[in-house]
């Protein structure tokens, strides 16, 4: 597709998204599902929907933590004036349309009101009256790195707890009541938020938002709901290490975070932790972390501010605030040489390697620089590792560029499935290379260009969801204190130049910021060492050997001389290898 035709079609889908400033067509309502049934009841009061709007298309129903962004079928929202008698919110003016030259951004026009309840409750609304849906998400400020050491996994327990339901909605309910009605659920844990959510057809915002009050003030901390909690979390962890690569992406995130405890540990807790987890855990985390006064309330899609406020002091005013605590940082230790590990897993079938490097936070000036970097070198068939090692070279079967999006230090982050018969040293030589060749001579305009509408085209089409945006929406206010920084996001984007973009390479995806992690399948007996190009001599070079996992981090200092000190230990670690007896060769007759 010519650069012109993929401006147009992008511009095209927003114009039909409402999201532009200017006057757009609007897409038609979609059609009431059939054989709606009427809900059952629930403590929370009804609302009648100011004009009859159709409910959204029936979905299959989904639940539980880490789904992530739920289709909604709604339009995006535009402006509407709060109802007479509704508090007095603080409103972000949108962009107003203008001619785009070739490389400006799209100018989204995202509105947006923010009210602040007494009990510090932040409540962000983004309005769209012709949107068949609505969405609600709460967005607290905790996750994984507010764990105390000793202590991993309990902030994943919590989240559990609080996304099976409360002391007024069994577990199960929550979920029933939200998919009767044509709705889905989304809840996320991360490392440093935690975000649920719903979207309901728009006369159901009043049952949405008496869920998310309930299970703030009323959560079930009892025994019971803290033992069914923990034997999930112990199945998951089995789970995710169990599954084909899972161990590589847990090693590379504690060597990567090495000495920053917030980061270093998984999310999914240690298994010694877990299984000595006690039920006060939970209630003292709980307790620090989850109240209206560490929490973000947003709502996006189709209703009437006023009418909303009204059902949101009624819901949320009665909930006390929280004695917060704080996140308390540590500092990060500078990494100075590479490091490395080695991965036996049983579950994969093929080589993987894992890259990875500690990047400057979600809010610094490189990162957006990076983003970009990392589209350069791993988003579509067309960017620089896919089209080498996937199609020219034939040596990799799929390849993975990404970044965390961390509060924190974030993790920049490249994985490379190997094809069969691909040699680990030999694409580790090809990667490294791209980055250098990124570092040194930066990327083409051209390349840049592709980039950024890229990001622009993904980042649109997330919006279009109504649930996503809620949960964007919430996110920038808990990160950046105002939710219509989102509105600015591709200006952000489009202000990276080649310089920038060379200049991030250059400073933080250095070889010794770097770590890399490989993955084998199991060691067949008296198989010998993984294939690797010959004369590579990174510290922690794969061994043979049998085991769940084994590794080797590099010494510490640089160059040559820290390489051969490791190798030197390493080789004094482990016994020779065995020889077999070799037969006297025959004379060779004449």
């Amino acid at each position: 597709m010519s650069r012109t035709l993929l401006r147009r079609a992008v511009t095209a889908g927003l114009a039909a998204l409402g999201l532009l400033s200017a006057g757009a067509p609007r897409p038609a309502a979609a059609a009431p599902p059939s054989g709606a049934g009427a809900p059952p009841a629930v403590p929370a009061p009804r609302v009648a929907a100011p004009a009859p709007r159709p409910p959204a298309a029936q979905r299959k129903p989904t639940g539980g933590r880490g789904d992530g962004a739920r289709r909604g079928g709604a339009a995006p929202a535009r402006g509407a004036a709060p109802a007479r008698g509704a508090p007095a919110p603080r409103r972000a003016g949108a962009a107003t349309a203008a001619a785009l030259p070739a490389e400006a951004p799209l100018e989204l026009a995202l509105p947006v009101e923010r009210v602040a309840l007494q009990n510090g409750l932040r409540v962000v609304m983004s309005p769209d009256r012709s949107s068949p849906t609505v969405a609600v998400a709460v967005t607290y400020d905790v996750g994984s790195r507010d764990e105390p050491s000793g202590r991993s996994g309990v902030a994943r327990l919590v989240a559990g707890m609080m996304a099976r339901g409360s002391r007024n909605v069994p577990a199960g309910e929550h979920l029933r009541l939200v998919t009767e009605r044509g709705g889905e659920l989304a809840d996320d844990a991360g490392v440093d938020r935690t975000t649920y959510a719903e979207a309901l057809p728009a006369n159901e915002l009043a049952l949405a938002l008496w869920l998310e009050a309930d299970r703030m003030k009323a959560l079930d901390l009892s025994a019971q709901a803290f033992e069914a909690q923990r034997r999930e979390a112990q199945e998951r962890r089995g789970a995710v290490l169990g599954a084909a690569h899972g161990q590589g992406a847990i090693r590379l995130q504690a060597l990567v975070f090495q000495g920053y405890w917030p980061h270093e540990h998984p999310a999914l807790g240690e298994a010694d932790d877990l299984a000595g987890a006690e039920v006060s855990w939970t209630r003292d985390f709980h307790a620090a972390h989850y109240g209206p006064n560490r929490a973000v309330l947003t709502l996006a899609g189709g209703f009437d501010p006023g009418e909303a406020m009204e059902l949101v002091h009624r819901y949320f005013d009665g909930i006390p605030a929280v004695a917060a605590a704080p996140f308390k940082d540590v500092p990060f230790p500078e990494q100075t040489s590479q490091r490395t590990a080695v991965v036996r897993d049983s579950a994969a079938r093929a080589p993987a390697i894992l890259y990875g490097w500690a990047v400057p936070p979600r809010s610094h000036p490189d990162h957006h620089a990076l983003a970009l970097a990392a589209a350069l070198l791993g988003r579509g068939e067309s960017s620089r590792l896919e089209a080498l090692l996937v199609g020219d070279k034939a040596v990799a079967r799929s390849v993975r560029v990404a970044l965390g999006g961390h509060r924190g230090p974030d993790l920049f982050s490249i994985d490379v499935r190997l094809a069969e018969g691909a040699r680990v040293g030999d694409v580790e030589k090809l990667v490294e290379g791209e980055i250098r060749t990124l570092a040194t001579a930066g990327p083409s305009q051209a390349e840049l260009t592709k980039a950024r509408r890229l990001l622009q085209a993904a980042f649109v089409s997330g919006l279009a969801d109504v649930g996503a945006r809620a949960r964007a929406l919430g996110e920038h206010e808990l990160l950046f204190g105002d939710a219509a920084h989102l509105n600015g996001e591709l200006a952000r984007y489009f202000a990276v130049t080649r310089e920038d973009v060379q200049r991030v390479a250059r400073d933080h995806l250095g070889p010794t910021r770097r770590t890399i992690v490989e993955t084998y399948p199991p060691a067949a007996p008296g198989a010998s060492p993984p294939p690797r190009a010959p004369g590579r001599a990174a510290a922690g070079a794969p061994r043979a050997g049998g085991g769940a996992q084994t590794e080797a981090q590099a010494a510490p200092g640089k160059g040559k001389g820290a390489d051969k000190a490791a190798q030197a230990r390493g080789a004094a670690a482990r016994p020779a290898p065995k020889k077999k007896p070799t037969k006297p060769a025959k004379p060779r007759k004449k």
